[in-house]
């Protein structure tokens, strides 16, 4: 089955594990032919491939290794042996295993993640590769610490954010933290990768004492921010040095569109 979900081509997949968010009455199906497929759970492409990985109920795209290829050969480029690695909303840890592996055991990842169900996952996943460093926060990375009202579409979703209660019906309050605070305490990052689903603007601004004394690399997914997130980078950031662009080089973008932004220290 593993050798059969090799040869599905991967623009296939990743259209898959998009659509099963969008049209919820798909994900069944999508995720039984998926898990069929990748029955060993064995990370097929990639960055990740070989990696153990229990991605039942998430996206196919995590076992088949087809998630966002780019930004895994970015996360790679950019982490040496004995880096520490923040995954800023790991949702199952996908990015936190192959970051792990690419620290090494003197390395940390520190995997950011509010949702309880997906918590235990990362903690599965990080064990099926006796990965010992890797260190799961139950929390949300926000711009202030305590409690904060949460939207959890769903136990598995990627969809899930602060942005969105109030929105659904499934808001829950969970434990907030902001970076400042946290790397205070631990041990500050080399990269800091974010995906929170348009909370990131404001978990940025609760990150600016940090990345101005460590000056991490930024791998940013930007939710339909508009000019917000390109106003923060000129204000806040630029003056810092970093230089910003999309992952493939190009500018950044001031309309409201998804789109992953790469912000490397000068």
């Amino acid at each position: 089955m593993t050798t059969l979900l090799r040869l599905v081509p991967a623009p296939l997949i990743r259209a898959a594990g998009r659509l099963q968010f969008k049209m919820p009455f798909l994900a069944k199906p999508i995720n039984f032919i998926g898990q069929k497929l990748a029955s060993q759970g064995v990370i097929q492409r990639g960055a990740g491939k070989g990696l153990r990985f229990n991605g039942r109920g998430c996206s196919p795209g995590y076992v088949a290794g087809t998630s966002h290829l780019l930004e895994q050969e970015l996360l790679v480029k950019h982490l040496r042996p004995g880096a520490v690695f923040y995954d800023v909303g790991a949702n199952a840890g996908f990015y936190a295993i192959i970051g792990a592996r690419a620290v090494g055991t003197e390395g940390q990842v520190y995997a950011f993640e509010p949702m309880p169900r997906l918590v235990e996952r990362i903690r599965e996943n990080a064990t099926l590769n006796s990965q010992t460093n890797v260190a799961v926060i139950e929390a949300a990375v926000s711009d202030r610490d305590g409690v904060v009202a949460f939207a959890a579409q769903g136990s598995l979703s990627m969809l899930s954010s602060i942005r969105a209660a109030g929105k659904v019906a499934d808001t829950i309050s969970v434990p907030s933290l902001r970076l400042d605070t946290f790397s205070l305490r631990n041990r500050p990052p080399d990269l800091i990768l974010m995906d929170i689903e348009g909370d990131e603007v404001q978990a940025l601004h609760g990150a600016l004492q940090t990345i101005s004394r460590s000056r991490p690399v930024l791998m940013i997914e930007i939710h339909y921010v508009g000019r917000a997130f390109v106003d923060f980078y000129e204000r806040a950031l630029k003056p810092l040095g970093y230089v910003g662009s999309t992952y493939d080089g190009k500018p950044l973008r001031t309309e409201k569109v998804h789109y992953h932004a790469l912000l490397l220290p000068g």
